[in-house]
């Protein structure tokens, strides 16, 4: 097979080097070298750019805005069910049939290591490129450790000590070896911590969605406490874990001493961070996957569809049709637990509203419509209400979705369900009925902004926020907690506590503060899913505390997750189209349980 390499194909990410490791469908008898045309073009500063570019690419198209990466690191945990209880990705979402043979893995398994071969081929090949200006080298170098730990991360994660390789693949490889997973993270520590010398300080909209420094010392925070954890929970290393902990902690604490002059700081309300007006121009993001309607730049026509996925079906219900605000609904996949809703104090802490939508308005301004027997029954209305007239005006309320009981919600003029429609008020099961296509609705990744004005449309081209600064404080928090200094970590959760309290009619911000007797782990995971659920990291955060096995099935947090196993599901099946490809697939060997 031969490709040949132009600027073009480059920056729209439709050319991709062809590896044995990402893409195992190529023929092992012909490879892509980095021969005549990769060093012509890779031999220049303007190479250089399309290395860089390309090395982004599948983050955008293959990545944040597309369900496979949601599936893989918020389902299967203890905040979200499939939505309906419907069947889709149960291997995923429930931990059934979780085999070799499953697509997303194979998916995951290419498009991490796909870009990892252009990172590797442009830190090999930059050395020896002339630069003008030093710093930009220096920087475009930066971004490339970057994405190699950012992506090294997710799969050393995903799927456990695979291969591990960091020079340019100029020969077809026919034989593949594991390395440990200290080599995977001592690797990652060392591209970030240049990665943060190199990478400056960036403000201007033409860097949006490229690393800076801001990002790169949050990844090596992210990093230190995940290798700390693994330390301490899957080694038993309590010593080294103590002396990771203490690099997380002041990794973490380094980028909130030094925000301002990093460009970034925490907004005064939580309701903002997920402002569509302040999405492409976001001061609390340490590092956004960048989406655009320019198609050529995106490599595929959907864009960012991670709006769809939360939503309920609320349009034809009584007073509501489809709109721009509310989202285009009929594609919901996940609904939250009523653990995750019973994590919030929704009295006094601003995060429930800010996070999910709870109540739509009636929008639909035909003056004929009237209660069918259907949302009668669904909606428990007495059966008289059968043909009469909704009595809601327009911008009332058409549709309410309780995380409590409501003791009148039959007699109630809308339609109106309460916690005890949707989940089993003995066990916290989703319930089977109709109600199970309602519940309260994440609305972080709402786009009313770029998807014009039709509300069918799918793509949208809002950036995705994968790291932020409230996330310093929750690993500097958790980090200060296993180092024995509660106290601590009280004050670094303080922080986002007060800024999510409720500030009016009452203040609430006394309420919500913690002291040292309330941290412990289970304390810090429950903060994070309030803080950071649907953002790409709760599957991360169980399998980096052992606590999985904890939180999932009857009568854990998750009781409708039946089949996690704790001595497989961890880590998950190496492709089969992978181990089909080397000589060495004995040797090699799958995962433990597959």
């Amino acid at each position: 097979m031969k490709i040949t390499m132009n600027i073009k194909s480059i920056l729209s990410g439709s050319i991709l080097l062809c590896l044995t490791l990402g893409m195992a469908s190529c023929d092992l008898n012909e490879f892509n070298p980095s021969g005549a045309t990769a060093d012509a073009v890779w031999s220049t500063p303007a190479g250089i750019e399309t290395n860089v570019n390309g090395a982004y690419s599948n983050l955008r198209s293959q990545f944040y805005g597309r369900e496979d990466i949601m599936y893989l690191t918020e389902s299967g945990t203890d905040l979200w069910f499939n939505a309906k209880r419907q069947n889709y990705l149960n291997q995923l979402a429930r931990y059934e049939a979780l085999t070799p043979s499953l697509g997303q893995a194979k998916n995951t398994w290419e498009r991490l290591y796909a870009p990892i071969a252009i990172c590797n081929a442009g830190i090999e090949r930059i050395g020896k490129v002339v630069y003008t200006d030093q710093i930009l080298k220096n920087k475009r170098e930066g971004e490339l450790r970057f994405l190699r730990a950012y992506y090294y991360w997710h799969l050393v994660e995903t799927f456990g000590g695979v291969h591990l390789v960091t020079t340019e693949t100029k020969e077809p490889v026919l034989n593949l070896y594991r390395s440990s997973e200290a080599d995977f993270y001592k690797q990652m520590i060392e591209d970030l911590k240049i990665a943060s010398d190199y990478l400056q300080v960036e403000t201007t909209e033409a860097e949006n969605g490229r690393a800076t420094k801001k990002a790169a010392k949050g990844l090596l925070a992210r990093v230190y406490l995940t290798w700390a954890s693994h330390l301490q929970y899957d080694k038993q290393n309590t010593t080294e874990a103590q002396v990771y902990y203490l690099l997380a902690r002041d990794a973490a604490k380094d980028v909130i001493d030094n925000q301002a002059a990093l460009g970034t700081s925490l907004y005064s309300s939580f309701a903002d961070i997920f402002n569509a007006n302040n999405n492409k121009k976001n001061k609390e993001a340490l590092f956004v996957v960048s989406h655009t309607s320019n198609q050529a730049l995106e490599a595929n026509t959907n864009w960012n569809r991670l709006h769809l996925w939360y939503l309920i079906p609320y349009s034809g219900r009584p007073g509501l049709i489809r709109t721009i605000d509310y989202g285009r609904d009929g594609s919901g996949m996940l609904m939250p637990t009523k653990f995750l809703l019973n994590l919030f104090n929704e009295k006094i802490d601003g995060r429930y509203a800010a996070s999910f939508q709870d109540v739509w308005l009636r929008n639909n301004p035909a003056t004929n419509q009237t209660w069918s027997s259907l949302y009668v029954t669904q909606f428990g209305k007495p059966s008289s209400w059968t043909g009469t007239p909704i009595a809601f005006a327009m911008g009332d309320t058409a549709l309410y979705i309780s995380k409590t009981k409501l003791a009148d919600k039959a007699t109630r003029r809308y339609a109106a369900l309460d916690i005890d429609d949707i989940y089993d008020a003995q066990n916290d099961t989703i319930l089977n009925g109709e109600q199970r296509y309602y519940y309260p609705s994440l609305r972080k990744f709402m786009d009313p902004l770029t998807r014009g004005t039709d509300p069918n449309v799918q793509a949208g081209s809002l950036n995705v926020i994968v790291m932020r600064l409230a996330e310093m404080y929750l690993i500097a928090a958790e980090a200060e907690m296993q180092m024995g200094k509660a106290d601590l970590a009280a004050g670094y959760i303080n922080v986002l506590r007060t800024r999510a309290a409720i500030k009016s009619p009452v203040d609430q911000t006394a309420a919500m503060q913690v002291t040292a007797s309330d941290i412990n782990l289970d304390f810090i995971l429950n903060e994070r899913g309030r803080e950071l659920c649907g953002e790409h990291l709760r599957w991360f955060d169980l399998k980096r505390t052992r606590q999985l096995e904890n939180r999932l099935g009857l009568g854990k947090a998750n009781p409708d997750i039946r089949a996690f196993d704790k001595s497989i599901h961890y880590l998950r099946p190496v492709p089969i189209t992978f181990l089909s490809a080397i000589l060495n697939r004995d040797e090699f060997g799958q995962n433990p349980g597959y």
